[in-house]
């Protein structure tokens, strides 16, 4: 047995290195093993149902569960909540040993047995702190997220406005728990198909985390998923006009926050492209496509699937705008009796049309390469459709098409059995 200081200062040598292979080197096994070790020392000097030993117990189930090694887990886990209950009671590392097990049953997808730890933990936890508790609101969203995960929408939502009756009754509306809440709730209103109430909701938490931003108690990035959220719904609404202007804000703080060559300043002008499509805007679109084409040949080069698939979206957007032209053109000539120029005009729209299949078609296989068989059979039937309608059913390069495309038909019948 080790005297008391010479003992601490081991254990603390261990767990300093338990940190460094944890969160320096990822290593879990090394953290894990490392802990085993202190375990051996506490139980040996102090016994097995001591307070360290129970602290120590939920740190390696709490490695284990990350592991996937479940049984082990709930087994530490369980004895290290057994101590607790025992030597403390309704303390808060008791609610931390309910809120450890109630993350491993949620990983294993265990969602009604999660609710009932965290539920459990809460309820200490209430006993002990503050409402506006950091650890006191984690254990809300928690409990949320398994009703969520449930498909009880309507009982989280009632355990996010029990949160947020607590938070504003202490801090008064402008608070950034109050904005965080209110884009909680509007989340599970979208899962209801509660679009508007959720836009609604959205907008109050867009009011609040502006003002608190102006003043420099709020995070840019944080308000700029907020509007990321609102643009998405305003697209599945149809508000197309507003999804633009939203999905411009969130661009514009992307920019100020990331940089204008990041990953994520790219998917928001691909985002803008595919509003800028649905509003029939072409040229919009190709010049979004072609800041985020810019953006991923840095980041990913030119023969990334990503990269290609951006290339090819623009390029259809191109030859549409092109055959548009030749296709107004064609119509004037053809009201100017000029049948002549108007019928030269129109088979060159069509010959253009003709490009767009090859684009689709490569564009199809760069969804198969993505592993993206859904959208690869879309894309090829709209190249399929442009054979036949230009070519026709007998044409040597309709039929090979014909039967690519019953390949990606065959092979996602299969993955799917």
């Amino acid at each position: 047995m080790m005297e008391g200081k010479c003992q601490d200062s081991v254990i603390q040598e261990l767990m300093n290195k338990c940190h460094i292979y944890q969160f320096e080197e990822g290593n879990s096994r090394k953290a894990r093993e490392t802990l085993e070790t202190v375990l051996e020392i506490q139980t040996e000097d102090l016994g097995e149902d001591d307070i360290a030993v129970a602290k120590t117990l939920m740190y390696i189930g709490s490695i284990l569960r990350e592991e996937g090694d479940f049984n082990e887990a709930f087994e530490k886990l369980n004895r290290s909540l057994a101590i607790r209950v025992k030597k403390l009671g309704r303390h808060c590392d008791t609610a931390d040993s309910y809120e450890e097990i109630g993350i491993t049953f949620q990983r294993q997808g265990e969602h009604e047995q999660a609710k009932e730890m965290f539920r459990e933990a809460l309820d200490i936890k209430r006993e002990i702190l503050p409402n506006d508790h950091i650890e006191v609101t984690g254990l809300y969203e928690r409990e949320a997220l398994s009703l969520s995960n449930q498909g009880k929408f309507s009982e989280a939502i009632k355990v996010y406005k029990v949160q947020l009756a607590a938070i504003l009754q202490i801090h008064g509306e402008f608070h950034p728990s109050v904005a965080h809440l209110y884009q909680g709730i509007a989340m599970l209103l979208k899962l209801q198909n509660r679009l508007d109430d959720a836009v609604q909701l959205l907008d109050k938490s867009i009011e609040i985390s502006s003002r608190l931003q102006r003043v420099g108690d709020f995070d840019m990035k944080v308000l700029g998923s907020i509007f990321r959220h609102k643009a998405k719904i305003q697209n599945q609404q149809g508000n197309l006009e507003g999804a633009t202007e939203t999905w411009n804000k969130v661009l514009m703080i992307r920019i100020e926050t990331v940089g204008e060559m990041h990953p994520k300043t790219a998917e928001t002008y691909e985002e803008l492209a595919l509003v800028y499509i649905r509003q029939d805007i072409i040229e919009g679109a190709i010049e979004s496509y072609a800041k985020a084409i810019n953006i991923r040949r840095k980041e990913l080069g030119d023969d990334h699937s990503n990269t290609k698939e951006l290339v090819l979206n623009r390029e259809l957007l191109q030859r549409e705008k092109y055959q548009r032209i030749l296709r107004n053109q064609g119509l004037a000539m053809q009201t100017e009796g000029d049948s002549e120029k108007a019928e030269q005009l129109f088979q060159e729209a069509n010959e253009i049309l003709k490009e767009k299949a090859a684009i689709f078609e490569n564009l199809s296989a760069v969804k198969v390469d993505q592993g993206m068989l859904d959208d690869a059979i879309a894309t090829s039937a709209e190249a399929l459709k442009i054979r036949r309608r230009t070519l026709g059913d007998e044409d040597a390069g309709t039929r090979l098409r014909t039967e690519a495309h019953r390949s990606l038909l065959k092979r996602l019948l299969e993955n799917r059995s």
